[in-house]
C-alpha cells in the first residue's frame, strides 16, 4: 500500500532512527562475521513497517536474503524468503527494509554521512501480523555449477 509521504517529516523521522541505530552500532562489539547492525522492526506512519539497518562493511545487498526461518526450512510455503536487490552499500550507510510495496531508492544522507537506502519487500502483511519472532539475514556465498552431458 503506497502512502502519501511528507518528505520533510519522513526524512526527520528516519534520520532520528538512523542516528540512534548508528550510535548503538558504535557502542556494541562487532563479531568478526557481522555485516549489519540490525534494529527492531517498527511502524512508521509515513511508510508503514520498517526494519532499519546500518552497514558495517562495504558490500552489495544482492549477496543477502532475508528470512523468518533457518535455511533448513526454506521452500516451505509458510516461510518468508526475500532476496535483497542489487545495491552497493558502504560502511555507515543506513538501509531501511520496508515491508510495503514500493520502488527501491537511495538518497544522500542530509548530514553528508554516506547514503540512506530504501528497499521495499512487497509483503502482503506486516512482519508482526505474520507472527515473526526472529529474522535471519543470510549472506550467500558463491556457488559454482557445472552442467553434465548425458552419455550416449
Amino acid at each position: 500500500m503506497l502512502r502519501s509521504i511528507d518528505p520533510e517529516r519522513f526524512s526527520m523521522t528516519l534520520l532520528r532512527r538512523l542516528t540512534v541505530l548508528q550510535n548503538e552500532a558504535a557502542s556494541s562489539p562487532v563479531p568478526p562475521r557481522k555485516y549489519f547492525h540490525i534494529g527492531q522492526p517498527e511502524h512508521l506512519d509515513e511508510v508503514g513497517e520498517c526494519l532499519p539497518m546500518v552497514a558495517l562493511v562495504d558490500e552489495n545487498l544482492s549477496r543477502f536474503v532475508l528470512s523468518d526461518a533457518a535455511s533448513v526450512r526454506w521452500g516451505r510455503s509458510d516461510v518468508l524468503l526475500r532476496p535483497l536487490p542489487n545495491l552497493e552499500v558502504t560502511s555507515g550507510d543506513g538501509v531501511f527494509l520496508m515491508t510495503d510495496a514500493g520502488e527501491d531508492r537511495s538518497e544522500e544522507h542530509p548530514a553528508g554521512k554516506g547514503k540512506m537506502h530504501f528497499v521495499y519487500l512487497g509483503l502482503d502483511r506486516p512482519l508482526a501480523a505474520r507472527g515473526v519472532t526472529k529474522l535471519y539475514l543470510y549472506r550467500l556465498d558463491g556457488v559454482q555449477v557445472h552442467g553434465v552431458r548425458k552419455k550416449g
